[in-house]
């Protein structure tokens, strides 16, 4: 059996995420090691490359170098947008870092749907793509609904529990493929809006932080040092909005770039996820919580505001995210992103400033985030946030 080393990149996701890549043949372990990953990121890597990179890179040789995986069976793998942007040349960074460490013998295979590195690509089939949909809508339900319960538990630890019982309870089925019919998931996703209503609250008038930016930096610990563990210690409710909007700005920038038979199975996984993401938003807000509207009206509501023609990495995502959190109450917007990301200080920073102009009740704050940062700097950021 084949192992799959898959570094750390979406926290809330991967715990269900991760099954969708295993089959008879393959095992797919999400990394967990933090300890120097950074030293050896900057060791075996420029540091001009952006942050994720030196943090990926790091975190992979230190894997490699544990002792724990049989490396004459193990594989790295690493996703790639094929965007105007280094992460796609991430690849070519890592092999470079794994010869310099001795680990030349590795393979690196690429995760994408643009063709990209036809010798190294990762082979998907129809089962795996919609474990991964269900797993995706299943874990922005989650994460929306666990942000904005963990800060008014009554009972402390029992967001967790329920978090925990539901991937237990979730990844039976994904493992089993027998309940991720279309029925399936959203009689799940009911289920799990209603779960997290009957948690018992607090009545708290807590300040609601919105985080937006790029993808790894948003969505893994490791790239923002922990910001929403600091968010909660400072009394605030987070909202990240979740991965499947992503998914579908990605298909709606990309499907018409594609070859016939991909861009019909673009066509078909846009109609599917937005069917189910329309679920899980009325869901959600039907039980009493906040989400940010659907892909389609998500789109509507921030055309007025920026130009979709903007469409490297993260591009107009970032913009109409913050626009929407804003519509949802959460004022305050933490905007992050890696130093040196040159497309999301574009797409970000260049329009931060329009949008405070243009949504006077916001407060937008911006964080760059780099190995040569402070945290200290970093959490004085955020606090200037908060009390403002």
């Amino acid at each position: 059996m084949k192992t799959i080393l898959i570094p750390s990149m979406l926290d809330f996701h991967f715990p269900l995420l991760k099954l969708a890549f295993n089959s008879p043949d393959i095992k797919a372990i999400i990394l967990e090691n933090e300890e120097n990953i950074t030293h050896t990121g900057l060791k075996y890597a420029n540091n001009d490359m952006c942050y994720p990179c030196i943090l990926i890179i790091g975190q992979m040789i230190e894997a490699l170098k544990s002792g724990l995986y049989d490396l004459s069976s193990t594989m790295l793998l690493i996703p790639q947008a094929g965007d105007a942007c280094r992460g796609s040349n991430y690849i070519k960074m890592i092999r470079k870092a794994l010869k310099a460490a001795g680990y030349e013998q590795i393979p690196v295979i690429s995760l994408n749907f643009k063709g990209l590195e036809k010798d190294s690509l990762f082979s998907f089939n129809i089962g795996m793509i919609i474990k991964a949909m269900a797993a995706i809508i299943y874990s922005d339900t989650l994460m929306i609904l666990y942000n904005q319960t963990k800060p008014y538990e009554k009972v402390n630890g029992s967001t967790d529990k329920l978090l925990n019982n539901w991937n237990s309870k979730l990844s039976i089925d994904l493992k089993s493929t027998k309940n991720i019919t279309i029925h399936s998931i959203r009689k799940n996703i009911s289920e799990i809006a209603s779960s997290f209503r009957k948690i018992e609250k607090h009545k708290l008038k807590l300040k609601k932080v919105g985080i937006a930016g790029e993808l790894y930096v948003k969505y893994c610990h490791l790239g923002n040092w922990n910001c929403g563990e600091f968010l909660l210690s400072e009394n605030c409710e987070y909202m990240v909005n979740g991965f499947s909007w992503y998914i579908l700005y990605y298909i709606d920038i990309h499907k018409n770039e594609q070859s016939f038979i991909m861009n019909r199975i673009f066509n078909t996984a846009m109609k599917i996820v937005s069917s189910l993401q329309k679920h899980m938003v009325c869901e959600i807000r039907k039980n009493g919580f906040n989400c940010v509207s659907d892909f389609f009206e998500f789109k509507k509501i921030s055309r007025d505001l920026i130009s979709f023609e903007c469409k490297i990495a993260d591009g107009w995502l970032i913009g109409a995210e913050i626009i929407n959190m804003v519509h949802e109450g959460y004022d305050r917007i933490l905007c992050i992103q890696p130093f040196g990301c040159m497309s999301n200080h574009i797409c970000g920073k260049g329009i931060y400033s329009y949008l405070r102009r243009m949504l006077p009740e916001s407060k937008i704050v911006s964080i760059d985030y780099d190995s040569s940062g402070s945290s200290i700097n970093v959490q004085n950021r955020i606090k200037f946030l908060i009390d403002m």
